[in-house]
This record gives C-alpha cells, sequence and structure tokens, in this order.
C-alpha cells in the first residue's frame, strides 16, 4: 500500500511517495503549479501509483497556532479528498523546510541548486515521521483528518 506525502507550497507541490509495504519514504519531482494543469498530473499520479493514503504538511507557527497558510492547506486537502476519495491526513510540517534545507546542504547543494528539491525532500521527512507513527501503531498517525 503506498502512501503519498504533499508539501503544499505557492509555486509547487512537494511529493514523496513510500514504498510498496509502507515503510520507507522516498522523495518525487515536485509539480509545478501553474494553470489548473496540476491537479491532473497530482491526479494521474495517485491513481497509477495506487496510493491509498495521502499525508499532508499542515504550517503552524512556532507557537503551535494556525495562520494563514494553513488555512489554504486544509482547503487544498478537502478539495483533494472531492477529487480523489482519499481523506488526507494533515500532520504538522513546523521545521520540515529548514531540516530539508539543512540534508541537501549537508549533501553539498547550495541554495541555488536546492530550489525544486527542497519541497519534495521536506514531503519525504514529512512522509517519514508518518510512517513511523503509523509503524509504532499510534491511532492517530495524522495530527487531524482533513476537515
Amino acid at each position: 500500500m503506498r502512501v503519498l506525502a504533499v508539501d503544499f507550497g505557492r509555486k509547487r507541490l512537494g511529493l514523496a511517495m513510500s514504498d510498496p509495504g509502507g515503510i520507507v519514504a522516498a522523495p518525487l519531482p515536485a509539480i509545478q503549479r501553474k494553470g489548473d494543469g496540476w491537479w491532473d498530473e497530482l491526479m494521474k499520479l495517485i491513481v497509477e501509483q495506487e496510493v491509498r493514503e495521502v499525508v499532508v504538511g499542515l504550517p503552524r507557527n512556532m507557537d503551535g497556532s494556525y495562520g494563514p497558510s494553513s488555512e489554504i492547506c486544509r482547503k487544498f486537502a478537502a478539495d483533494l479528498e472531492k477529487r480523489s476519495g482519499l481523506k488526507p491526513y494533515l500532520l504538522d510540517e513546523r521545521l520540515t523546510s529548514k531540516a530539508a534545507s539543512n540534508t541537501l546542504r549537508e549533501g553539498g547543494l547550495s541554495e541555488r541548486q536546492q530550489r525544486g528539491k527542497l519541497d519534495s525532500v521536506a514531503a519525504s521527512l514529512l512522509l517519514q515521521v508518518y510512517l513511523q507513527k503509523r509503524g509504532r501503531g499510534t491511532s492517530s498517525p495524522g495530527e487531524s483528518p482533513a476537515p
């Protein structure tokens, strides 16, 4: 069973997919959000890879509160549910972009070289957290089901 993670951004969707056993997360190429064609690209990926669960990163402020970006992600998750029939889990994504940037920098990539990769590496980190929580039998691996 494959699980897809989405790091929803203004310019692109960072993506990561689990292996068929739902144990390991790997980044996928990001989808550019130009026009409406990105929805078709995302839905094609979900169908072709037989995705059974979706995790969406939910931005939170450092104090734990929700800001305008959280509402945009919640709307995306609700739209994704309508289009795919899959109920996304919303998972706190605080510091995933920072951790992803550090990982890429340690791999020798400059900030310029990180563009386009950062979102998918962040999605991969988000997915790995979800898979680990789920693997430990946590009853609710996501922060919350999408509204």
